[in-house]
């Protein structure tokens, strides 16, 4: 029981990680705008720090826009499939997505990890460290992962049930 009230913290986690770096990003960027044009100056960190929001936002708020089934899926001939193959379909393209993802977690985390272990620093006008921005984006895409795994899960028992819920369209 404890175990699916934490799966179920995951996704509001995600939205709100998701929505705070939305909010920080319009926040610098917002500010670089005043200072650019009533000082005539411009804040050097801000492109920096954007660019990492970039991937915290996206990998943290496809947590939560995957728990809510608010992916934009481009089906051009899956709709056309029986109900059943349908299901099929797309608990496969799930589960290819996961194989995919766990590659790329892979990845990111040994960079990630290679980056706290050289103190690697960004060669930007305000060097800042790159390695916990690297592992807070790879963080919220371990999550993501989770949150994959727990809709194929959900998706194999709708099938083994006889699926009586409709595949999303």
């Amino acid at each position: 029981m404890i175990f699916r009230t934490v799966l179920g913290l995951v996704p509001k986690l995600g939205l709100y990680v998701g929505g705070a770096g939305i909010l920080i990003m319009v926040f610098l960027i917002f500010a670089e705008v005043v200072s650019t044009k009533l000082f005539n100056y411009s804040l050097p960190y801000v492109l920096e720090y954007s660019e990492y929001l970039v991937p915290i936002i996206v990998f943290w708020g496809a947590i939560y826009t995957l728990a809510e089934q608010g992916h934009v899926r481009a089906d051009i001939l899956v709709h056309k499939f029986p109900v059943a193959v349908r299901r099929w379909v797309l608990l496969g393209g799930y589960v290819l997505g996961l194989v995919f993802l766990i590659v790329v977690f892979r990845q990111l985390l040994n960079v990630a990890v290679l980056s706290i272990e050289l103190k690697r620093y960004s060669f930007y006008p305000s060097p800042s460290p790159l390695g916990p921005p690297q592992m807070f984006a790879c963080i919220g895409l371990g999550l993501f992962i989770v949150q994959l795994i727990v809709e194929i899960a959900r998706m194999g028992l709708e099938i083994l049930r006889g699926g009586r819920e409709n595949p999303a369209p």
